[in-house]
């Protein structure tokens, strides 16, 4: 073959790799287009890498700026499947604190080259082609920050050749571009987690029934979101020293200090307002942790963040998460930001919590104290006829008449009776009715007998009126009570001298008793809610509690009752119950 015949076959085998080169690298283009997680990145462009630099092993390092190291995913052939270097050590170190291309024909004789790795592995690096991966330039005199180190080992037909370092550069410029997506692929995802987080906790928070069951749900929520293996809540309840409540997940009930711990535990005392978030990513070399209760949970922890739950008043808990299940249990900046904000969502949701229990609690002795002013007041109209009639029997002669009031009064004892019954059965919502056929005439003409004459007494009209001679099927003392309750509040809305009326007649089919008065009427704004439990006009000494009953009791003889009324015209109460 001549001298000609032999460039031209170099030329066509140069060529034929030119070509075979620029496949490779626009593969690899098409893998770090399509690709946006940094894990999957790293295993999928290494074995491409490697081919096309005619090496047999590739490594692609992330520098971490913020631990001070370069990591890998993976490094391939081998035992290890995660490096973690120091900036500034090894040749991959090197290359990432100084920029720099390192091209070793004979690894075993450069001072820079660490054997540890050859030695846990058993693999032999001879040669190694190490370059710097920067951030795109965003101008032509500006320098990308390193953000990664593309390293090959050991050429398969010799040592790596200027060629091949012009070859790795446009690679590492490829791989620049993906990266940095890929960087802010994951940051978003990461802002989408939290996002997804704190709407959770704010879900919890707003439909929990109370403090136990919600820091039991947020620690576990917060621990394994935050991809934590332990976390732990302390609460103080009774603004003490001690902090009486702990909520855990992932750790052993056993090991909990009980209520022992205090805001003077070495690693509590570090949260301040000035330094809001504590971390320690090295346990072995923090002396706040060995003095501090966490050191005595019984698990290996080699990091742990904490933040206080602070509040107006003051710190009311803590939150400390243990060890991230990745990046070697790591807590980041972004990390400190969040369990951050986290607590100071948490301490929100707890003490809206506890103000709403106060207010429960205020609530529930309200209605105490407005059903027994209810009690006493609605008590004032039987008592007052049993005063009134043991006056009149000590003035009265005739055995007869005497009798005729100590009956009387012997009633009004029995309604004093079944009104506080019918109070407590109200609160407890019981249904306790005892109904009998009871003549309509009869029904009226008692009540009128027990009240008009303390109705008159007191300066107002009593009138009466029956217009059938029907049956109905009712408890006695409690329709004698619902009458009552609306004659009390017919009094009240009228000056003396006003009219109160009760009428019975026959409609439809119905019996309908009728309870007027000339009074100064129901407000408008009240009418259609009258009926509820303390809904009142304003009356001195009112509380809205009678006619709840009265509608309870109506309904119980499956009746049903009607208001009608006017401002300064009057009210009229109608009654319809089914006759027999």
């Amino acid at each position: 073959m001549s001298d000609l015949e032999k460039q031209i076959a170099d030329l066509k085998a140069r060529l034929e790799r030119k070509e075979l080169e620029m496949q490779s690298i626009q593969q690899i283009g098409m893998t770090l287009s399509s690709v946006l997680n940094r894990d999957k990145l790293l295993i999928l462009i290494m074995d491409e890498v490697t081919r096309l630099m005619h090496a047999e092993r590739s490594t692609l390092f992330i520098v971490d700026n913020e631990k001070g190291e370069l990591w890998s995913k993976i490094a391939q052939k081998a035992e290890i499947k995660e490096i973690h270097l120091k900036i500034g050590v090894g040749i991959a170190g090197h290359v990432a604190a100084t920029g720099e291309v390192i091209n070793i024909p004979d690894a075993y004789n450069d001072d820079r080259f660490d054997p540890t790795t050859d030695k846990k592995t058993g693999y032999r690096t001879r040669s190694i082609l190490c370059m710097p991966i920067r951030e795109p330039r965003k101008s032509d005199e500006e320098k990308g920050e390193i953000i990664g180190v593309l390293q090959v080992l050991n050429k398969v037909d010799g040592a790596f050749g200027k060629e091949d370092e012009e070859l790795l550069k446009s690679l590492a410029s490829q791989i620049s571009i993906s990266l940095v997506n890929s960087h802010l692929y994951t940051r978003l995802e990461g802002k989408l987690n939290e996002l997804d987080l704190l709407f959770n906790i704010e879900s919890k928070i707003n439909t929990a029934a109370e403090v136990d069951e919600l820091l039991s749900e947020l620690i576990k929520l917060i621990t394994t979101s935050m991809k934590s293996t332990a976390g732990l809540l302390l609460l103080n309840e009774n603004d003490d020293a001690f902090f009486s409540k702990m909520y855990s997940h992932a750790l052993n009930a056993e090991n909990l200090p009980g209520s022992g711990v205090t805001a003077e535990d070495s690693i509590l005392a570090k949260v301040t307002s000035d330094s809001p978030v504590y971390v320690c990513n090295d346990t072995s070399q923090d002396k706040n942790y060995k003095r501090s209760f966490i050191s005595e949970l019984g698990i290996e922890t080699g990091h742990f963040i904490c933040t206080a739950l602070k509040t107006g008043s003051g710190i009311i808990g803590y939150l400390i998460l243990m060890d991230k299940t990745e990046h070697h249990g790591y807590f980041s900046q972004s990390d400190e930001k969040m369990v951050e904000s986290i607590a100071s969502q948490i301490a929100r949701g707890i003490q809206n919590m506890r103000l709403l229990e106060e207010k429960m609690k205020a609530d529930r002795l309200a209605t105490i104290g407005n059903m027994m002013s209810t009690i006493v007041h609605d008590l004032r109209t039987p008592m007052n006829n049993i005063y009134g009639f043991v006056d009149l029997m000590s003035e009265e002669e005739s055995e007869e008449t005497r009798q005729e009031y100590a009956g009387i009064i012997n009633e009004q004892i029995k309604i004093l009776t079944n009104m506080t019954t019918d109070v407590l059965d109200f609160a407890k919502g019981k249904t306790t009715i005892l109904p009998a056929k009871y003549p309509v005439n009869k029904l009226v003409d008692e009540f009128t007998r027990f009240f008009k004459d303390d109705v008159e007494r007191k300066g107002y009209k009593f009138e009466s009126e029956v217009n059938t001679a029907s049956m109905i099927y009712v408890d006695r003392d409690k329709v004698s009570r619902v009458f009552m309750n609306i004659m009390k509040n017919a009094l009240e809305a009228m000056e003396p001298g006003g009219t109160f009326k009760l009428a019975a007649e026959e409609e439809n089919g119905e019996i309908v008793f009728s309870l007027a008065d000339t009074g100064s009427g129901i407000p408008p704004e009240i009418q259609d809610k009258l009926f509820d439990s303390f809904v009142t006009s304003g009356k001195e000494g009112g509380t809205g509690l009678g006619l709840a009953i009265v509608k309870k009791v109506v309904e119980e003889h499956k009746g049903r009752i009607e208001v009608h009324s006017k401002p300064g015209k009057g009210t009229t109460f109608k009654i319809y119950f089914p006759k027999l």
